[in-house]
């Protein structure tokens, strides 16, 4: 096999979408839309108001649901593609969590994309490594902007590119990433972020058109001189001779789609540090899917911000870790997406020690009627710093650290999504609590869960935009306002992985290769035909573990305790994943060129 992959995301490549354009504009409803919904409705099978818990198994499959039918129809065209779709999620209405049905769907009906790859948090390394390069005496206010910067990016995905149904992962499988990156650099003037890497110079009229901006205008900063590159480099797992510390300049990096162009600001004359960032992403369960990540930067450390005692460079590291699991829902209109019990959030932990924790908020998969869907957002997500002692000195004595609350507005699904989100950071006093005890004490010690709830005198700041556009922010008294982030300039950037022929036979691109190729090849009886033999096996080694008395243990991650609702939510890698963790940290790239 060849030392270099193809890409599930190249850009141009032939692949079928049943997803419609790249950056589908959602559209408005109409008189008729409101007609097909009801339509499409009556034509189910199953009462949506029906509570399936007593009638259901615990894991239904296709057959249970009767979707014969529907698995069996013409697969062969986008129309027809989509129409099955549509069917499938009509018989499944009255299920609780799709996410607990077993139903093996056709491969020509998905992306050919493994989940474990398709879902990470790490769409612009750069923005990420950033949080590496913050001086450690960086002022509160400074640090809370860089992750709130760095958490709006993790969606940047869903901006630019359609939604995609992926490979559901089988049990073991892990998926393993690189970055070499310069971190994000700021505007020395102004404040806003200046990315001079893997930009989107020509964003189609959909993309812009739903980041609220026409599609006439100049939307390109002008360091925007690269175009989206290759989704993919191949390297070679070949440590390096030398310490696990990283090169200092941009020039040492060998990957074309990895290099950096030089930025027209002030920051190019500077020697630019590099960043390595790594990810790790282990599926821990089938059923229910769950999956333990953990991303991590490692940037060489400036003078200015901590360097060694006797003047040698050492790393400082940025940590980002947490569990997917997510429940779904079809209601007739959407598909609604909420974290499940073992999500507990994302969990950041900054090279000082610092720990923030960050919430998810609601997602849903709207259009679905239209034959267009998207993504929304709704719901509140707050990022709260939950390192004990850290923060400014009240005057009462207390301790108080800066909190953020950002509300993702709900869409009305019977006009055109905004996309709009506004936030608040304001001083939180250590110790808040939810709610609970007497009303003196809930007035001190309440932690908010709304913006509304913020007293004025305590609010720092606001941000206000459209989350697949442009967030600016404005410090509280101030009438002007400067971009926080602006996602419109920003492409996904290609991630690193190794050849085919030096990956775990459980690595995603490996596990899949065979649908992946085929699908490729519009050889779609094939692909099929692969996918199920890949889902057999895996039911073949659960029967198997079943039969012995055995329980699955994660290969790189330590397992959840059998109570989950007495777990903090932050995975633990075992002597396997720090081994892993540390290799990729010293791989080479061998002079590998990009598929």
């Amino acid at each position: 096999m060849s030392s270099t992959s193809s890409s599930p995301a190249t850009k141009g490549s032939s692949r079928w979408s049943w997803r419609g354009s790249r950056g589908s504009t959602p559209a408005a409803v109409t008189p008729d839309n409101v007609s097909e919904v009801g339509d499409h409705l009556s034509r189910t099978s199953l009462d949506p108001g029906r509570d399936d818990a007593d009638q259901a198994p615990a894991l239904p499959t296709g057959d249970d649901l009767g979707l014969a039918d529907e698995l069996q129809g013409d697969l062969d065209t986008e129309q027809g593609k989509f129409k099955a779709l549509l069917g499938i999620l009509r018989k499944t209405i009255s299920v609780k969590d799709l996410s607990s049905v077993r139903i093996s769907l056709p491969a020509n009906i998905m992306e050919p994309i493994g989940t474990l790859e398709h879902w990470t948090y790490i769409d612009r390394p750069d923005f990420f490594a950033s949080l590496a390069a913050l001086d450690d005496d960086a002022d509160e206010l400074e640090r809370l902007l860089a992750v709130l910067r760095f958490k709006f990016t993790i969606w940047l995905k869903y901006a630019k590119h359609p939604i995609a149904k992926s490979f559901n992962s089988v049990l073991g499988e892990h998926f393993r990433a690189v970055y070499d990156t310069a971190p994000l650099e700021l505007d020395p003037h102004e404040g806003h972020p200046v990315p001079t890497a893997h930009l989107d110079d020509n964003p189609l009229p959909e993309v812009l058109a739903c980041a609220g901006r026409p599609s006439s205008s100049n939307n390109v900063t002008a360091a925007a001189a690269l175009k989206s590159t290759p989704s993919v480099t191949s390297i070679s797992r070949r440590p390096k001779p030398s310490s696990s510390t990283l090169p200092s300049s941009a020039s040492s990096i060998a990957s074309a789609s990895s290099s950096v162009a030089p930025s027209s600001s002030a920051a190019s004359s500077r020697p630019q540090r590099t960043a390595r960032v790594v990810i790790l992403n282990e599926q821990t369960s089938h059923h229910p899917p769950i999956s333990h990540f953990l991303c991590e930067a490692r940037l060489a450390s400036s003078s200015s911000s901590g360097g060694g005692a006797s003047g040698e460079p050492t790393e400082r590291v940025v940590r980002l870790r947490g569990v997917d699991q997510l429940s779904a829902k079809f209601t007739g209109a959407n598909v609604r997406i909420v974290p499940g019990q073992h999500n507990k959030g994302l969990f950041l932990e900054l090279a000082d020690g610092e720990e923030f924790h960050m919430t998810h908020p609601v997602a849903a998969v709207a259009g679905l009627i239209r034959a267009s869907p998207y993504a929304t957002i709704s719901d509140v997500v707050t990022v709260t710093s939950v390192r004990e002692g850290r923060g400014k000195a009240g005057q009462d004595g207390s301790r108080k650290r800066l909190r953020a609350i950002v509300e993702y507005r709900e869409e009305s699904w019977i006009s055109r999504p905004r996309f709009a989100v506004e936030g608040v950071v304001y001083e939180s006093v250590a110790g808040e609590v939810d709610g609970g005890g007497d009303k003196q004490q809930q007035q001190q010690q309440q932690r908010f869960s709304r913006i509304k709830q913020v007293p004025k005198e305590r609010v720092v700041g606001t941000l206000e935009g459209n989350w697949r556009g442009e967030i600016r922010w404005k410090k509280a008294g101030e009438t002007t306002s400067t971009t926080l982030v602006d996602l419109v300039p920003l492409a996904v950037a290609p991630k690193t992985v190794a050849p085919l022929s030096e990956q775990d036979e459980l690595e995603t691109r490996r596990v899949w290769a065979p649908v992946i190729d085929a699908l490729h090849n519009k050889d779609f009886a094939t692909a099929s035909r692969e996918k199920q033999r890949i889902e057999q096996a895996q039911r073949d080694k659960a029967d198997e573990r079943k039969k012995k008395g055995e329980s699955y243990v994660p290969r790189f991650f330590e397992p959840e305790p059998e109570d989950v609702s007495t777990w903090d939510g932050r995975p633990v890698l075992s002597a396997a994943g720090r081994a892993v963790l540390e290799h990729d940290f010293r791989a080479d790239y061998g002079g590998e060129s990009a598929a």
